[in-house]
C-alpha cells in the first residue's frame, strides 16, 4: 500500500492551473532578430523562424539573449519530432537561465530519445507549474512514456488519469491505459489500480482485467464478484462489451478443454505447402505423445479461409472449442492480429511468424522461430571470439540485405568490432568483379595468360563459372593483394553465394573468413561452390546431421512416417507441439494461466531447432548451429 500513499501525495498536483498562460514569451529587451524569429513562429513560418534564430546564435554565441533563441529553436524542433536536434540547442542554455519552459522541452525530448530516467527527474518537479493546455498535455504524455519504459506501471496509470483532464482525445488515453492494464500489470497491481481509481474509467478497466484473470485461472466465483462490482457502478468506460462477454463465460460449465490445442495454418491457397509442412511436424509430435500419455487433440483452422479473420478464428478456438493454447499463425500478415486477440482472450499463443514486435504484444504471446537478430548475435559472437576485429559487408540491394546489414553493424559495434566497407550489388547480379575490386580497395586485374585463353576458346566452354574454374586450374600461382579486413559478411541466399564464391577467389579476394546467414544452408551450395568457401561460417537453427539424440530421433521418425526429408518448418512444428503437449500433461497445469507461466518458465529445453526457453518478452532463446563446408558436405563447426 506504500505505492498508494505515494501516488495520492503526487495527486496533489491537480490544483487549479492558469490554463491560458503562454509558455512561449519574448522579452521586451530581446534583439530585433529574436523578435522577428518569434513573430515568424507565431505566424506558422517555422522554417524561416529557424533560419533567423540560428543565424543570430551563430553571430552572437556569448550573448545573454541566445537563451531565448535556443528555447524557441528547441520548441520548433520538438514540434517537428526532431528531438535529438532540440537537445543540441536546449542543453546549451546555462542552468541559471533555464526556465520551466526550457525544462519541459528538455525533459520531453530526453524521453523521446530514450533517456527515460533523466526525463522523469527533470519533468516531475514541473507538475505544479502553470503551463498552457497543450504543454500540460505534453508533460503528462512524456511522464507516462517515461514511467512505462522504466516499468513504474502504476505511476504511468496515474499520469494517464491526470492526462485525461488536458487531452482533446480521451478515448486514445483510455486505450493506452487499457493496453497497460491488459498486458503489463500483474494481479497485485491490478487490484491496487482498481482500488486507487475506483469510480473512474481506468478503475473500471482494472476491475475488468481482474475478472478476466480470475476466469483464466478458473476461479469463476471470483470473476463473478469482480463483474458484479463493475456492473453495479454508474461509471461508464469503453469496454462494457468485453465485460458482458466475460459474464457469459462465467455461466458456462466445464468451459475449458484441457486436452485441446488450436492450430492456425494456411491449409489452402498459395501458402498451403508451407502449412502442410508444419502440419506434418505437428501430427508427428501428437502421434508420439498419444502413444504413451493421455490422448490430446489438435483443432485445425485454415487461415486462408476468407470467411473468417484471424481474430475471429482465435475467438472461435477460445470460446467454442475452449482450447488450452494456440499454435500459429505461420504468416506475419495474420500473426499480429491473432496475437492481439489471443492476448485479449488470455489464451497462450505460440506463433512461428517472423514479423517484428509480435512477442511484445503481451504476456500470453510467445514465438518460436529463427529471427534475424538471433543469427547476427551468433555470427558476431563467433567472429569476435575468433579474433576477427575488422569486417566488410557485401550485400544485395534488397530488404533482406538492408535489414541484416543494419543489425550486423549495430551488434558488431557493441562487441567492439570495426566496419571497414559496405559494398552493394543489384539483386539479380551475376558479375561481381567491380564489387570485389572495391572490397580490395583497388582496381586489381588478373591477367589471363594467352595460352589459357586459347585453351578455353578451343574447349568451347561458355558457362562463366566453368570458365573461372578452368582458369584456376590453368593458372598455377597468382600474387593477390591482401584484403583490408579479417572477415566478410554476405547476407544473401545460396544461389547468389554460389556465384560470388568462385569470383572472389578468381579476382583475388581470399584469406578472409566469410560469414553467412541461414540462407546459405543448402546442399546445392556445398556441391556447386564448396571448394571456394572453405573458410566460410554460417548459421542455422536446424541441422539434420546433428549428433543430438533429439534431432536423430526426429529424423528417423519423420523419414519413417512421411518417406521424405523434413524442412525447418516441420522441425519447428515438432518442437513447439512437443513442448506444449508436455506442459498440458503436467498435473499442476489446470488452466491457461498455469500453462502460460510454465511456458514462460521453460529452461534448458532440448529443442531440435535450438530452443532452450523464452526470454521476458516470450521470444524463443535459441542455441544456433555454426556450420561450414568440408569438401562438398555441410558440417557442424567443431566446438572450441
Amino acid at each position: 500500500m506504500k505505492r498508494i500513499y505515494f501516488l495520492i501525495l503526487s495527486g496533489v498536483t491537480t490544483a487549479l492551473l492558469l490554463l491560458c498562460f503562454s509558455t512561449v514569451n519574448v522579452s521586451a529587451a530581446d534583439s530585433p532578430e529574436i523578435e522577428q524569429g518569434y513573430e515568424l513562429f507565431y505566424n506558422g513560418k517555422t522554417n524561416q523562424s529557424l533560419a533567423v534564430l540560428r543565424d543570430f546564435v551563430r553571430a552572437n554565441p556569448t550573448s545573454k539573449e541566445t537563451s531565448s533563441a535556443y528555447t524557441l529553436i528547441g520548441r520548433i524542433f520538438s514540434q517537428q519530432n526532431k528531438h535529438a536536434e532540440a537537445l543540441l540547442y536546449l542543453q546549451r542554455i546555462p542552468v541559471l537561465f533555464r526556465t520551466n519552459e526550457v525544462d519541459l522541452l528538455l525533459g520531453t525530448s530526453q524521453v523521446q530519445v530514450g533517456e527515460y530516467v533523466a526525463g522523469l527527474q527533470l519533468l516531475q518537479p514541473l507538475l505544479n507549474q502553470p503551463f498552457n493546455r497543450n504543454d500540460k498535455a505534453a508533460l503528462y504524455k512524456a511522464l507516462t512514456t517515461a514511467a512505462t519504459e522504466t516499468k513504474q506501471l502504476l505511476l504511468a496509470l496515474y499520469y494517464l488519469q491526470q492526462q485525461l483532464s488536458w487531452s482533446d482525445n480521451p478515448a486514445a488515453i483510455l486505450a493506452q491505459a487499457h493496453q497497460l492494464l491488459q498486458n503489463r500489470l500483474n494481479e497485485n497491481d491490478l487490484a491496487e489500480a482498481a482500488f486507487m481509481w475506483q469510480q473512474t474509467a481506468i478503475g473500471q478497466d482494472a476491475r475488468l482485467q481482474l475478472a478476466r484473470l480470475a476466469l483464466v485461472q478458473q476461479q469463476t466465483d471470483l470473476a463473478k464478484q469482480h463483474l458484479q462490482l463493475l456492473f453495479s457502478s454508474s461509471t461508464t468506460f469503453p469496454y462494457w462489451h468485453e465485460a458482458e462477454q466475460l459474464l457469459q463465460r462465467t455461466t458456462a460449465e466445464h468451459w475449458l478443454s484441457r486436452d485441446s490445442i488450436g492450430i492456425m495454418l494456411p491449409l489452402s491457397g498459395a501458402y498451403a505447402s508451407y502449412g502442410e509442412a508444419v502440419k506434418n511436424g505437428l501430427e508427428l509430435a501428437l502421434q508420439e505423445h498419444n502413444k504413451s500419455r493421455l490422448p490430446a487433440r489438435f483443432i485445425y483452422q485454415d487461415t486462408a479461409d476468407a470467411e473468417a479473420t484471424p481474430a475471429q478464428i482465435v475467438n472461435r478456438l477460445s470460446h467454442e472449442d475452449k482450447v488450452m493454447a494456440i499454435i500459429g499463425p505461420l504468416l506475419g500478415t495474420n500473426a499480429a492480429v491473432a496475437a492481439r486477440q489471443a492476448q485479449l482472450e488470455m489464451v497462450p499463443i505460440l506463433t512461428m511468424a517472423q514479423t517484428a514486435g509480435i512477442p511484445q504484444i503481451g504476456n500470453f504471446v510467445f514465438r518460436d522461430t529463427l529471427t534475424a537478430e538471433q543469427q547476427i548475435k551468433t555470427l558476431v559472437s563467433h567472429a569476435m571470439a575468433s579474433n576477427h576485429i575488422s569486417f566488410s559487408i557485401l550485400r544485395p540491394e534488397n530488404n533482406l540485405g538492408k535489414k541484416m546489414t543494419e543489425l550486423f553493424i549495430s551488434e558488431l559495434l557493441l562487441a567492439g568490432g570495426e566496419v571497414i566497407d559496405i559494398i552493394t550489388y543489384p539483386d539479380d547480379s551475376t558479375d561481381f568483379r567491380q564489387q570485389i575490386r572495391k572490397l580490395l580497395w583497388e582496381d586489381y586485374e588478373v591477367e589471363i595468360p594467352e595460352t589459357v585463353v586459347e585453351a578455353i576458346d578451343e574447349s568451347g566452354i561458355e558457362d562463366e563459372t566453368t570458365i573461372i574454374e578452368t582458369v584456376k586450374r590453368k593458372v598455377p600461382e597468382l600474387e593477390y593483394p591482401l584484403p583490408p579486413f579479417h572477415a566478410l559478411f554476405i547476407p544473401d541466399y545460396a544461389d547468389q553465394v554460389g556465384q560470388i564464391g568462385p569470383q572472389m577467389v578468381f579476382y583475388g579476394l581470399k584469406d578472409v573468413t566469410l560469414l553467412g546467414i541461414n540462407g546459405w544452408n543448402s546442399p546445392e551450395l556445398a556441391t556447386r561452390a564448396g571448394r571456394f568457401l572453405g573458410d566460410a561460417v554460417f548459421v542455422d537453427a536446424f541441422y539434420p546431421e546433428s549428433n543430438s539424440p533429439e534431432v536423430q530421433r526426429f529424423m528417423e521418425l519423420y523419414r519413417q512416417t512421411y518417406q521424405q526429408e523434413p524442412t525447418i518448418l516441420g522441425a519447428q512444428a515438432f518442437e513447439i507441439a512437443t513442448l506444449l503437449l508436455n506442459i498440458i500433461d503436467d498435473a499442476e497445469v489446470g488452466n491457461r494461466d498455469d500453462l502460460r507461466k510454465k511456458l514462460a518458465a521453460t529452461n534448458n529445453y532440448q529443442g531440435i531447432t535450438g530452443t532452450t526457453g523464452f526470454d521476458l518478452y516470450g521470444e524463443a532463446i535459441k542455441q544456433l548451429y555454426l556450420l561450414q563446408i568440408e569438401g562438398k558436405q555441410i558440417v557442424e563447426l567443431p566446438a572450441n
